[in-house]
């Protein structure tokens, strides 16, 4: 087994398939309004590669792999997403400033599993949070600890391992476990390593998959982690591994 870090490569966006984010459902408007596409230039256009979230009217967070090895001015975000393909009168647009990967990510070495997978974005303005469509979400704190809690992962990634992206925003509640029974999960996979920067969420049936990257999980009202990688083709007889925000929130609220 591989592990797959949750970028999706630059292309057209297709129209919703029948299936959902590995066993999610279709948001409905301003469900998440913290979610953030982050999209990166392609030719004259953009197109969608990861999620992020809205931590503060001018900054989001995203994960590190999404934007290694490019410049601010290759991306831009979108706030108030619903339908990639379509205007749905509540976007927010904002091209970067600047952007800031963890100092410890390195994205050729998975032997820990892609630790410090964390990047943050500043905004080129700030953003409307008075839209029923955009809005800060809290993160969590040093010491926040969610095990057995069911959790809360959204994005436009993949609705099945090697399909289409959805048009539409998808969501879907899986628990969260302990780091102990996430590692003990990824025994059989090798550079699955599942260190204190981790968080993990797993059930039958479900998983993020590629475009889901950067994302939100989100806790008990809190941001707790952003989405990093999976094993496979997003295969969901594995957990799916986060950045454990509360690890780093020292370092995210210094940027």
């Amino acid at each position: 087994m591989k592990l797959l870090l949750l970028l999706f490569a630059l292309g057209c966006v297709s129209a919703a398939p029948s299936e959902r984010i590995v066993g999610g459902s279709n948001a409905y408007a301003g469900q998440f309004p913290w979610q953030v596409s982050l999209q990166a230039a392609s030719g004259s256009s953009y197109s969608h590669i990861c999620g992020g979230i809205l931590i503060a009217a001018n900054r989001v967070l995203t994960a590190a792999h999404c934007v290694d090895g490019r410049s601010a001015s290759q991306f831009r975000v979108v706030l108030g997403e619903h339908r990639l393909s379509n205007t749905d009168g509540t976007e927010q647009y904002f091209n970067l400033a600047s952007l800031v990967m963890h100092p410890s990510y390195n994205g050729n070495n998975n032997n820990d599993g892609f630790a410090h997978d964390f990047a943050v974005l500043r905004l080129s303005g700030s953003a409307n949070t008075g839209s029923s469509a955009v809005s800060i979400i809290g993160m969590a704190n040093s010491g926040d600890d969610f095990t057995n809690q069911q959790c809360t992962i959204s994005g436009w990634g993949r609705t099945v391992g090697g399909g289409s992206l959805p048009n539409t925003l998808q969501w879907v509640n899986m628990q969260q476990i302990s780091n102990a029974q996430c590692s003990a999960a990824m025994s059989n996979v090798g550079g699955a390593a599942i260190g204190s920067g981790h968080i993990c969420v797993s059930q039958s049936g479900k998983s993020a998959c590629n475009g889901d990257s950067g994302g939100p999980m989100v806790c008990s009202g809190k941001l707790a982690g952003v989405t990093s990688w999976v094993v496979g083709s997003c295969l969901t007889s594995y957990p799916s591994v986060y950045g454990r925000v509360s690890q780093y929130r020292t370092w995210i609220d210094s940027i």
